[in-house]
């Protein structure tokens, strides 16, 4: 392994004439061509490039399709695997239906009603029943889009009347964190706490993924049980049921239809860049798209389920699907995809495609083309040409509840009180191993899970390592490093060497989330300068997509209140997760992959490394340890507490990039920290989930389970939680034991 070039080295040690170690000392020496060159927009690239090698595959085995019986096989598998994604249906509990007013209207009537999806868990409704004709009615169900007032916005009030004049009655009803169903609504100031509702979705679609469940399934289940509902109605003919929406409702709509049966007929309203995602063009000097929470289904692209797939699974029963324009190049694929499907099923005419030439909305055009097609394929016969001259009705008019609200109004469950009394039940309780043998097999029953649980693979390509500069300081020399973690992915590093070390012992590995580059950090009088005049060898490295390697792209939203929900963090997390992959997985992975290159250095005695993590690095690091033993020493520095602190708080700051799916059904942090005994751990200065410091003793409180470990392990020394003090050089010294 070439590490340093070998003038440098022998001007370091003193070999060359004088003149000439003068010169080096003064000029910096540059080796090696830089990674960074050769791999622009690394971490995007290296997405762009497994996800799209994923959707070739899916691509050639769907090219294979070519009978109504390969449809068959097709669609069995798309609707087992959008099951699994999904997960566990909760049980059928009674609706116990709620009338709570009737709005009667020239030819047909307005029901406000409530009904319960899962127990006290309640879905507020609007319901359109005609008058004016003799029932049974053929009945539409229609999931909102993200509009705050959902339903009673006035293009979809005059959708839903355009379809009950036509003879069909209509169940618009509010999906979570809309309508009455809002959590960050005050019917006081009528003001939405966030920009919109996509950011109450992902707030908690996020928080439930650490349950091991996912906003999807909340927003399908309601839907489920409004056609449950619906088929109580004595006005309603069973044999005659679909399903409308619009934007996130078109995308709602796509799943119901797919998976439930009793729809016979469906439109698919601008479904919003929801026809074909991948293969994708990650690297174009765009924002990445990332979608609120119920739009991701994991791991959607390792099953090669895509958006387009669940189209084509409502087949053979008729299918609209209507676009803004379309000169959408995505759009007109998928079109072309899902009518080759009706073609090979034998019913061509049975999907059909609508174009606005409009903006994003339910506008008049899309409307009466939604009424058209039900009529056609319900009553055969045309739909509206033109809607009548109407007023919308008032939003305060439409309300199930007094103020517009089921929280304010302490009408049973939301989501937030849902997600808290699943927490109660979690983590599982356990017990701190007691002995050192139950120590050691508790510490295997973590690293098993915790590698699971990151999907980590160990690193097993070469390091490939290139010396990029070295650069003389005062009492020190920096050496700017780059090595390989897995093929596609380098990790730069500079290495921080005292003049007079000869071989180092244990050198500090340095991670932190805002990137090594910084003054403060790696300047000539920064932080890591003082812990190197104390003669530690230091290595700081920027893990993939920090600092060096973050992703090049135009300024997002995480800078804004609680804009890391849709940032670019939270987008590569999700498209991880796609390919049943890991963000945070590969970051760890990183940190292995730089004790393997610290510990394979000539200079550095081999016994292990002391690691100090910074913010999310804070994460890396203790995820890191508790998987690798050659990692002696911690200091997690303003890091989570725990996961438990998020799950806990109706919103928080936290990125997705530090989430980790499922974990809660496991441990928390605590009991991650407790597998590293009886090896030292410190936890500076731990933050709640608005990242603000949380005192020792609530943090003690969080982590008895950890101490209760290192107590069986005869090492309570060796854990400490503290406060950050003034000097933080001198503090890792100190909590690393490598005071001078």
């Amino acid at each position: 392994m070439h590490v340093l070039h070998r003038r440098g080295f022998l001007a370091a040690a003193g070999m060359l004439s004088a003149r000439f170690s003068f010169l080096r000392a003064i000029e910096a020496v540059a080796n090696e061509r830089s990674y960074a060159e050769e791999m622009p927009d690394m971490l995007l690239h290296y997405l762009e490039e497994r996800l799209n090698a994923l959707a070739e595959r899916w691509d050639r085995a769907r090219a294979g399709i070519r009978t109504a019986e390969d449809v068959k096989a097709r669609d069995h598998f798309v609707r087992t695997t959008l099951l699994q994604m999904i997960g566990k249906l909760p049980d059928k509990t009674p609706l116990n239906p709620i009338l709570a007013g009737v709005l009667e209207r020239d030819g047909y009537r307005i029901e406000k009603l409530m009904f319960e999806s899962r127990p006290n868990f309640w879905v507020t409704s609007l319901l359109y029943v005609p008058t004016s004709r003799h029932d049974p009615f053929p009945g539409i169900i229609s999931p909102s889009g993200h509009l705050p007032d959902a339903g009673r916005s006035p293009a979809y009030q005059f959708a839903h009347a355009d379809l009950v004049k036509s003879g069909f009655v209509v169940l618009a009803y509010d999906p979570v964190g809309q309508g009455e169903r809002r959590h960050f609504w005050d019917p006081q100031t009528r003001q939405l706490q966030f920009p919109t509702t996509n950011f109450e979705h992902s707030m908690f679609g996020q928080l439930l993924l650490l349950l091991g469940e996912n906003m999807t399934q909340y927003r399908l289940w309601d839907g489920f049980r409004a056609l449950d509902y619906l088929e109580t109605r004595p006005e309603v003919d069973k044999t005659r049921i679909g399903c409308a929406g619009h934007s996130g409702g078109a995308y709602m709509t796509m799943l119901i239809a797919a998976l439930d049966q009793r729809v016979k007929c469906a439109a698919v309203i601008e479904s919003g860049q929801r026809e074909h995602r991948w293969p994708v063009n990650l690297l174009a000097s765009v924002p990445v798209h990332n979608p609120d929470a119920e739009h991701h289904l994991l791991p959607a692209a390792l099953h090669g389920i895509d958006y387009c797939d669940v189209l084509q699974a409502i087949a053979p029963r008729p299918l609209l699907m209507a676009k803004e324009y379309f000169s959408d190049a995505k759009f007109t694929l998928a079109a072309k995809h899902v009518r080759g499907r009706y073609q090979i099923l034998g019913v061509p005419d049975r999907f059909a495609t609508a174009e606005a030439g409009d903006v994003h909305a339910w506008t008049m055009k899309l409307r009466l083309a939604a009424a058209d097609w039900f009529c056609r394929w319900f009553y055969n016969r045309r739909g509206p040409l033109q809607e009548p001259e109407s007023e919308p009705e008032p939003v305060e008019r439409l309300y199930c509840t007094p103020n517009g609200s089921l929280r304010y109004s302490k009408q049973g469950e939301t989501i937030h009180t849902l997600i808290q009394k699943k927490l109660a039940t979690l983590p599982p309780g356990r017990t701190a191993p007691q002995s050192p043998v139950k120590l050691a097999a508790y510490q295997e029953e973590v690293r098993t899970k915790v590698a699971e649980l990151l999907r980590y693979q160990p690193g097993k390509a070469f390091l490939a390592v290139r010396h990029v500069v070295t650069t003389p300081r005062r009492g020190y020399r920096v050496e700017q490093m780059q090595f390989l973690s897995e093929p596609g992915i380098y990790i730069p590093a500079w290495v921080f060497i005292p003049a007079s070390l000869k071989k180092a012992r244990a050198p500090i590995v340095y991670a932190g989330q805002t990137g090594m580059q910084q003054l403060p950090i790696v300047g000539e009088f920064g932080l890591l300068a003082n812990v190197v005049r104390k003669g530690h060898m230091v290595v700081a490295v920027d893990v993939r997509g920090i600092g060096e390697t973050e992703p090049l792209r135009p300024p997002q939203l995480r800078e804004q209140p609680f804009g890391q929900l849709f940032d670019i963090q939270t987008a590569m997390a999700f498209i991880a997760w796609a390919m049943d992959s890991s963000l945070l997985g590969m970051r760890v992975l990183d940190v292995m992959r730089t004790v393997d290159y610290v510990l394979s250095r000539p200079d550095v005695d081999g016994t292990g490394v002391k690691i100090v993590g910074v913010g999310m690095g804070a994460l890396w690091a203790l995820f890191a340890a508790a998987l690798d033993s050659r990692i002696r020493t911690v200091v997690a520095d303003g890091g989570l507490l725990s996961y438990r602190t998020l799950a806990s708080a109706d919103r928080y700051v936290h990125g997705a990039d530090v989430f980790v799916p499922h974990i809660l059904e496991q441990f928390d942090l605590p009991q991650i920290a407790a597998a590293i005994a009886d090896r030292s751990l410190a936890l500076l200065a731990p933050v709640d989930h608005m990242r603000k410091p949380v005192e020792v003793a609530a943090a003690e409180s969080e982590y008895r389970f950890t101490r209760e470990a290192y107590d069986a392990a005869g090492a309570p020394g060796r854990f400490h939680i503290a406060e950050r003090q003034a000097d933080p050089a001198e503090q890792y010294l100190s909590l690393l034991g490598s005071s001078a």
